[in-house]
């Protein structure tokens, strides 16, 4: 049997309850983000293929809703670039043709630039880029992105896609102290926010451990200053208020918990061990690290994270 590639609904705190969908293999991704919480991308590309084809998707997308979940959007997104899947215009058509959710899409927008990648978006009911960089030497020191990926081309194709565009689009900042923070950064970043005439601007920061060491969140004055020099579009990503455990929730906590608790595990061990998808395990993770309950050990090899004794 092939693994399904529906995952949740799981809590989001842009989305509420989001059904999402992984439409390529781990990692497989244009850029290597120094802040990504799922680990390094061996090899940034550009390349499209039909990683998962349209009837395997959208399959496995009706038969999550034909077991009576909720989702407050089908997010296609997972664990990597959905915009690399050459079928996803297919699959946001067939989905929507299926259901009344909303159909979003999860990328960090360096696909934005091509015009067949722009086309095949249109039928989505919102887009969610990412935008972390205002120039190019910081685009290349965030974003580590494929050799192919120029900033300003991949700037621009999110200014065209709005023209393009007649749904909703929320950009997500990702604000790393020290690094894209300042008041003259802000600045540039606002000439881009104006240019691409975004419905939403969402500052993320920090909240999970990410790929390297040192990525610091910024205090919370530095972001309502951010916000507010951005304006009334810009609001700061707080934490989901909805229920953080459904049915087996805690379960799932519990076999966490006593795994970590045997030896250190890296997120894709713990998925492939619990049997549960890399961005579900994150929504236990985080509460468990936070409360220091989990430690996180960061090595040549990877992330581990394992059970603090006391």
């Amino acid at each position: 049997m092939s693994k399904r590639v529906v995952y949740g609904p799981v809590p989001s705190r842009r989305l509420g309850r989001s059904l999402g969908v992984d439409l390529v293999p781990y990692k497989i991704c244009s850029y290597d983000c120094i802040y990504c919480q799922i680990g390094r991308t061996p090899s940034p590309t550009i390349e499209r293929k039909a990683y998962v084809g349209a009837d395997k998707v959208v399959n496995d997308v009706l038969e999550r809703l034909s077991e009576r979940v909720s989702p407050d959007y089908i997010t296609l997104g997972g664990s990597g670039e959905p915009t690399l899947n050459s079928d996803i215009g297919e699959i946001i058509k067939r989905i929507k043709l299926s259901t009344d959710i909303p159909v979003t899409v999860l990328t960090n927008g360096s696909m934005l630039m091509f015009d067949a990648v722009r086309a095949e978006l249109q039928a989505a009911d919102v887009v969610l880029p990412s935008f972390d960089a205002c120039t190019g030497e910081m685009f290349k020191r965030i974003n580590r992105p494929c050799p192919k990926i120029e900033f300003e081309e991949m700037a621009e194709g999110l200014v065209q896609f709005r023209e393009e565009y007649a749904g909703q689009i929320w950009v997500e900042i990702f604000l790393i102290d020290g690094i894209n923070t300042s008041d003259e950064d802000t600045k540039k970043f606002k000439y881009w926010m104006d240019r691409m005439r975004a419905d939403k601007i969402h500052l993320n920061t920090a909240v999970r451990p990410t790929a390297e060491a040192g990525i610091c969140r910024p205090e919370d004055g530095c972001l309502i200053h951010i916000r507010d020099m951005l304006g009334d579009r810009a609001e700061i990503v707080v934490p989901y208020q909805g229920e953080e455990a459904k049915a087996g929730g805690a379960a799932v906590r519990d076999d966490l918990i006593s795994l970590l608790s045997r030896r250190p595990c890296t997120l894709a061990d713990i998925a492939n061990g619990l049997n549960t998808h890399q961005q579900e395990i994150l929504k236990y993770l985080e509460p468990l690290v936070n409360s220091g309950e989990i430690e996180v050990a960061r090595t040549d090899e990877g992330t581990y994270y394992q059970k603090k004794h006391v």
